[in-house]
């Protein structure tokens, strides 16, 4: 029984195992002949690697004093990495450079393009604020003008200074004008006071003055006391505060020419007067506030609605021809000594005998000064006294 069980499995295994080594053996064929193909290759292209390597060797050969002291020679190894490492890092610093250069011109670009775009904005913006000033300026000389025509000025006085060379008009309620005393904080070399007759009705302000400035002394119209102060001393730099011109309005209505700063100046307060400059003189008319007067609003509203006549008495302004009484003339200091003998009649000194007769001296002693307020022909007039000139008339020429 065993027997026909094992002869059974060996049939079974002979059956699995023949189909196997043809399946092998096949591809054992198959494998050799790649095998085969693949070493002919092989053999085909160390033929052809030898021949090329040996051209190239004979090549190289040739030129082999040139290579080698160049890039191929292993003696040179370490002087060829270092120039390579040296080419690699110039190509670095070039491409970054380049880089760099290209990022910092678009930076720059832009920052030019913002500058300008700035520049236009401040442009338009600056246009804007002047036809807004110019068209304020148009509206208040007219409110100005109107309020003009209503003020009769027939009755008005005149106040003029022969000395200074100025007259102006005031009206002839208001009160007489005071020529205010010289300060040291103020530069002015006159200054006089017109004030309202009403100081309760008018919250604002109290008249106006009139400061004359010698220009031999203030040098420059900025140096008035009227000039605009900065608002901070760190303006002083400020380009847009550096020049005042912008605020200077030359008016054909007035004989002084008009500084306005409007309300909302960066750098200055508002601030309104007027400034002629003739001669050696600069005369500022400027409205006074009160010493508790708060500006809230623009000044030269404030003044047209409060102290309309201030305007009114500015286009008055007129300068005149400067006469100034001519100083009297010193007496001469006496230096000669007082005569010794004289009588005082009506506060002078004359010639004490009653029946003086001019006669030469009898000593000999040659011209001489007089002592005794007596002239006689041979004598020089003593200054401390007086001669009668019918008497002594012909010595004293």
């Amino acid at each position: 029984m065993n027997k026909k069980k094992k002869n059974k499995k060996n049939k079974k295994f002979k059956n699995v195992i023949e189909p196997k080594k043809l399946i092998y053996s096949e591809l054992a064929q198959n494998n050799f002949k790649n095998v085969k193909e693949l070493r002919e290759l092989r053999g085909k292209f160390l033929t052809n690697f030898k021949v090329l390597y040996q051209k190239v060797i004979v090549t190289l050969k040739k030129w082999n004093n040139i290579f080698c002291t160049r890039m191929t020679c292993k003696a040179n190894i370490k002087r060829d990495v270092n120039i390579i490492l040296v080419v690699v890092l110039i190509l670095v610093i070039f491409l970054g450079l380049d880089r760099y250069i290209s990022f910092f011109k678009s930076k720059f670009q832009d920052r030019q393009n913002e500058i300008e775009m700035l520049q236009i904005e401040k442009i338009l913006n600056e246009k804007n604020e002047e036809a807004i000033n110019e068209q304020f300026e148009e509206l208040n000389m007219r409110k100005i003008a109107t309020i003009q025509e209503k003020i009769d000025t027939s009755k008005w006085k005149y106040y003029q200074s022969s000395w200074y060379g100025f007259k102006i008009k005031y009206p002839e309620d208001w009160e007489v004008p005071v020529v205010q005393s010289n300060s040291r904080a103020s530069s002015a070399v006159y200054r006089v006071f017109f004030a309202t007759n009403n100081q309760e009705e008018n919250k604002n302000f109290s008249g106006f003055d009139v400061a004359v400035y010698d220009i031999a002394k203030t040098k420059e119209f900025f140096q008035t006391d009227e000039f605009p102060k900065l608002k901070d001393v760190s303006l002083e730099d400020a380009e847009d505060c550096k020049n005042i011109e912008g605020h200077m309005i030359e008016t054909g209505d007035y004989p002084a020419e008009e500084i306005y700063i409007p309300q909302g100046d960066t750098c200055c307060d508002s601030i309104l007067f007027f400034s002629v400059v003739n001669g050696q003189y600069i005369y500022n008319i400027v409205p006074r506030l009160k010493d508790n007067a708060v500006m809230n609003g623009d000044l030269t509203v404030a003044v047209s609605d409060n102290l309309p006549e201030f305007f009114e008495a500015v286009s008055s302004f007129e300068n005149i021809d400067i006469v100034r009484p001519k100083p009297k003339p010193v007496a001469p200091k006496i230096t000669a000594p007082m005569p010794a003998s004289y009588k005082v009649v009506g506060g002078r000194l004359v010639c004490a005998h009653k029946n003086d007769k001019p006669t030469k001296s009898d000593k000999g002693k040659g011209k001489h000064l007089d002592m005794e307020c007596c002239l006689d022909p041979d004598e020089y007039p003593n200054p401390h006294c007086y001669y009668d000139p019918a008497k002594y008339g012909k010595y004293l020429k």
